[in-house]
C-alpha cells in the first residue's frame, strides 16, 4: 500500500563473486549470483506473457469480511471478468507463535480462486514481523541515527502490526524469515489459482518512513545496529582493500576498520555516499534473499516486485533502494500509483511507468498497485476516484508498453487511518462506477491483445541517471530536491514533445541508437562517463548538461576545472564561480531590500539568444562562463551563461543553472528550449499542440491513445504516419476518416480518447 510520501548486494563485491551465507541459503554475491539458471516455468511465462494480468488486491485482513469473499471473488471472477487476485501475505498475522503458521484464511481464498478459475498474485510480507521474535531477540530492531530501537508497532498502512519488521542482518531473523517465506509458499503452490509471488511489497528501508507525528531526518536513517554497522565495514573493507586507501578516499586516519561509525550527520560527502551505496547493495541482496527463499520451494510461480520510490523522479538515499538492480532478480517488475492521492501531474505519473518500464528492461512491467478509490489518511481523504482516471491510467500503462493493472483494493478499507479509502467497490460490495469502468476498459484491452502483446517503446531520446548524484545531493543538503526537481523538468519537457524516454544508466551509455541524451543535475565526474558522454557526441548525438556537470570528481573532491578530464577544451566552456540564486529558497530577500548589483542572486536569469529568444529565471545555481571556442547562447546581462558547440558531427549545449528544476518550477521558456533543441534531432510518431497522442503499432491494426492532462476539453488535430484512413473509437465505436495525415478528435479533460487505426 503507498504513503503519501515516497515509499521506497548486502555485500558489495568485486567482479569475481563472494560467497555468503543469509537465511541458511548459500548466496552468491556479484555478477555469478545471477548466471545460476532458476529452473523456473516463471522465466518462460513472463517472457511470452499471454494475456494482459488485471485484477484487484482482494485479501489483507480483516478485509473483506469472511461472509462476503465468496460471493465477492464470484464477482471478480463472472460480472467483472477480471482475471487475478491479490493476496497480502503478512508475516505477524499468518505465523503467530514460533512454530505456528495459521494459513487458513488465505487457503480459504484461493480455493474460491481455483473455483472461479481466478489467478492470485501471492505477497510474501516479511516486513511485518511477529511481536514472539521481538520478544525473543530484542537486538534486532532497526536502529535509527539518534541510536533509537525502532519497536514493533502497528502503522497507517499496517492492520496487523509487526511494522517495520526487524533487521535481517541477525541470523535469527534471517532464519525465521526465510522459514516462513518457504512455508507460506509450500501452502500456497499447491493451488491451481496460484501464479506469481510479489516478491517484495514496495521496497525500500522499511522504517524510513518514520511513524512518529513528526519524524526528523535523523529519525528516519536506518540502520545503525551494531550487525549492520558491522556488515558496513567489512563492505568497505572489500571495496577499498586497505585502510590506508580508506583513509585517503575519506580524508581520515582511523586506526583500523572497526573504528568506522557510518556517518550520522552532515559534514563531509565521501563518507555519506558510500554508506548509502552500502545500504542499496544491502537492499538488493534483501530482495535475493526473498527469490531464493521462494525458489527453494516453488520453481514455477512468476517472480515479480514494485516499487513506489522510483528512482531519478523521487529521493532515494533514505530508502536505500536501486530499482535497476531490484528489478534484475524478479521476472516482472511493476510500480504503485496512486495518481488522485499524491495529486502527481499526469507527466509525473508518466515518469514514473516509463521508469518501471526501463527497470524492466526486455521483462514484462505492470502497474502493481493502481489507486481503486479515494485515498484515506485518518481524517485526511483525498479526492475521488473517478472513472475518468481508471480510465487515463490504464491506457497510459498500456501505451507505453505494459502488460498489467491490479487495483489496490477491491473492498474499501475497514480499519486504521486507511479505513473508508481506496476500495474499487462500495463497502458492501456493490458496483460502483469505478468498478464498471475498469471492467470495459478491460474488456477492450483484453480484446486489442493482438496489439498490446508484443509492443515494446522503442526511445530515440535517453535521460542519464547516475544515483550517486542524488545520494551527493542527499549529503549536501540533507534532501534530494535540486537533483529530483531537475529529472522532473526535463521528462516534463519530453512529456510534452511526444517523446518517448529511456531512463538510462551510464552502464548504458554505448547504445548507439539514442539520438539525444540528457544529463540533469550531475555533479560528480567520472572519467569513464565523460569519455562516453564525449564519444556520444562526436558519433553525432546531441548532448543536453546543466550547471555543476562534473564539479567533484569520484572522491567527492572539487575539480580543479569544471567540466573535467579535458572537457574544458572539447565542449568549448569553462564554469566560473557559481551564483546560488536565493529566490530559490522559501525566505528568498525582497528585491527592493538590495542594491542593483546583488539582485541577480534574486531575479538570476538567462537570456536565450539560440535557439529561440526567449528568458528563463535561473533555479538553484547561475553559473557564469569563461567561453573558450564554445559559442554563447545565452547571457546574464553581459555576462555568458549558457553555451553550444558542434564537437564532431553532434552537438553540445550547455545551461548555467539548474533548468530541470526551472521547467518543474513552471517556467515555459525552458521548456521551449528543451523542445526546440530535442526536436530538431528526433521527430515525435504522432503529436497535437494541446494534447498528448501516443501511437501503439503493430502490422494490421494500431492503437492511437491520445491524453489530455489539462483541465478544460480539447479539440486537437493529431498528426499521424501515411499508412492510416480510417479511426475507430473504442468506447463509442464512432469512426473517423483520416484525412491529410491527421485527424481531429475531442478529448474530455483529464481524459483519454483510444482510436483503433487501419
Amino acid at each position: 500500500m503507498s504513503k503519501k510520501y515516497s515509499r521506497r548486494e548486502f555485500v558489495q563485491t568485486a567482479v569475481g563473486g563472494v560467497a555468503a551465507t543469509w537465511g541458511g541459503l548459500r548466496i552468491l554475491a556479484g555478477p555469478q549470483a545471477f548466471a545460476q539458471p532458476l529452473e523456473s516455468n516463471g522465466q518462460d511465462e513472463a517472457a511470452g506473457q499471454k494475456f494482459f494480468v488485471y485484477g484487484s488486491e482482494f485479501f489483507r485482513p480483516p478485509n473483506p469480511p469472511i461472509s462476503m469473499r465468496r460471493e465477492m471473488l464470484k464477482a471478480i471472477a463472472q460480472e467483472y471478468k477480471f482475471n487475478i487476485i491479490r493476496i497480502y501475505c503478512s508475516w505477524v498475522y499468518l505465523n503467530p507463535e514460533q512454530g505456528r503458521f495459521d494459513f487458513s484464511e488465505v487457503e480459504e481464498v484461493m480455493r474460491h480462486c481455483d473455483e472461479f478459475g481466478l489467478k492470485v498474485l501471492m505477497g510474501a510480507v516479511i516486513e511485518e514481523a511477529p511481536y514472539w521474535l521481538e520478544a525473543t531477540h530484542p537486538e534486532t530492531r532497526y536502529v535509527n541515527a539518534l541510536d533509537q530501537p525502532e519497536r514493533l508497532a502497528g502503522y497507517s498502512i499496517n492492520m496487523s502490526g509487526g511494522w517495520p519488521g526487524l533487521c535481517l542482518d541477525w541470523e535469527p531473523v534471517r532464519e525465521a524469515a526465510g522459514t516462513f517465506i518457504r512455508e507460506m509458499a509450500k501452502t500456497v503452490a499447491k493451488h491451481p489459482s496460484m501464479y506469481a509471488y510479489d516478491v517484495w511489497n514496495e521496497p525500500h528501508i522499511e522504517p524510513s518512513g518514520g511513524h512518529q507525528f513528526s519524524p526528523t531526518t535523523d529519525q528516519k536513517l536506518f540502520c545503525y545496529c551494531p550487525k549492520t554497522i558491522a556488515s558496513f565495514q567489512k563492505w568497505l573493507k572489500q571495496r577499498y582493500g586497505t585502510l590506508d586507501v580508506l583513509n585517503e578516499a575519506w580524508v581520515r586516519r582511523y586506526p583500523n576498520w572497526t573504528a568506522i561509525d557510518p556517518p550520522r550527520g552532515q559534514g563531509s560527502y565521501m563518507d555519506w555516499v558510500d554508506w548509502r551505496r552500502f545500504m542499496i547493495d544491502r537492499s538488493t541482496d534483501e530482495m535475493r534473499f526473498r527469490v531464493d527463499n521462494l525458489r527453494a520451494v516453488d520453481k514455477h510461480g512468476l517472480l515479480e516486485s514494485h516499487v513506489y520510490t522510483q528512482a531519478a523522479i523521487l529521493p532515494i538515499a533514505l530508502s536505500g533502494i536501486n530499482p535497476w538492480r531490484l528489478a534484475e532478480l524478479v521476472e516482472t517488475w511493476g510500480l504503485s500509483n496512486f495518481p488522485r492521492w499524491s495529486g502527481a501531474p499526469t507527466y509525473l505519473g508518466a515518469a514514473q511507468v516509463e521508469l518501471t518500464r526501463v527497470a524492466a528492461a526486455e521483462k514484462p512491467f505492470w502497474t502493481t498497485e493502481l489507486q481503486g478509490g479515494h485515498g484515506s489518511r485518518g481524517i485526511q481523504r483525498s479526492r475521488k476516484m473517478r472513472p475518468r482516471d481508471i480510465r487515463l491510467w490504464n491506457w497510459l500503462l498500456v501505451a507505453m508498453g505494459g502488460k498489467g493493472i491490479i487495483y489496490w483494493c477491491y473492498d474499501t478499507e475497514a480499519t486504521g487511518m486507511e479505513s473508508t479509502g481506496f476500495g474499487l467497490v462500495n463497502r458492501d460490495g456493490s458496483p460502483s462506477e469505478r468498478v464498471l469502468e475498469a471492467a470495459e476498459d478491460h474488456r477492450l484491452i483484453q480484446s486489442n491483445w493482438d496489439i498490446i502483446k508484443d509492443y515494446k517503446p522503442k526511445p530515440e531520446v535517453a535521460i542519464l541517471v547516475d544515483l550517486d548524484n542524488a545520494l551527493l545531493t542527499f549529503a549536501m543538503s540533507g534532501q534530494e530536491d535540486a537533483s529530483v526537481d531537475s529529472f522532473r523538468g526535463y521528462y516534463k519537457a519530453l512529456w510534452n514533445c511526444d517523446l518517448a524516454v529511456d531512463f538510462i544508466e551510464p552502464k548504458s551509455l554505448n547504445n548507439n541508437h539514442y539520438r539525444v541524451i540528457i544529463v540533469p543535475w550531475h555533479l560528480i565526474g567520472k572519467k569513464e562517463t565523460c569519455e562516453q558522454l564525449r564519444r556520444f557526441v562526436e558519433a553525432g548525438g546531441t548532448l543536453l548538461i546543466e550547471t555543476g556537470f562534473g564539479t567533484y570528481d569520484e572522491h567527492m573532491i572539487f575539480n580543479p576545472a569544471v567540466p573535467p578530464f579535458g572537457l574544458t577544451d572539447v565542449f568549448g566552456y569553462r564554469e566560473g564561480e557559481v551564483l546560488y540564486m536565493e529566490g530559490t529558497s522559501h525566505q528568498a530577500p525582497k528585491m527592493e531590500d538590495l542594491p542593483a548589483s546583488e539582485r541577480i542572486y534574486v531575479d538570476g536569469h538567462l537570456d536565450f539568444s539560440e535557439p529561440l529568444v526567449v528568458r528563463v529565471k535561473a533555479h538553484t545555481f547561475l553559473t557564469p562562463l569563461i567561453i573558450g571556442s564554445a559559442t554563447v547562447i545565452a547571457k546574464y546581462e553581459s555576462t555568458p551563461v549558457a553555451a553550444m558547440k558542434k564537437v564532431g558531427r553532434g552537438q553540445i549545449f550547455y545551461f548555467g543553472t539548474n533548468l530541470g528544476a526551472s521547467i518543474e518550477a513552471g517556467d515555459q521558456g525552458g521548456m521551449d528550449i528543451v523542445r526546440a533543441i530535442v526536436t530538431h534531432a528526433v521527430q515525435p510518431l504522432v503529436t497535437a499542440d494541446k494534447v498528448r497522442p501516443r501511437l501503439l503499432e503493430a502490422p494490421n491494426a494500431s492503437l492511437l491513445m491520445v491524453f489530455n492532462d489539462g483541465i478544460e476539453d480539447q479539440t486537437a488535430r493529431v498528426k499521424l504516419p501515411p499508412r492510416y484512413t480510417r479511426a475507430t473509437d473504442l468506447y463509442s465505436n464512432e469512426t473517423h476518416t483520416v484525412q491529410g495525415q491527421a485527424i481531429e478528435v475531442s478529448v474530455p479533460f483529464e481524459g483519454v480518447v483510444v482510436l483503433r487505426l487501419t
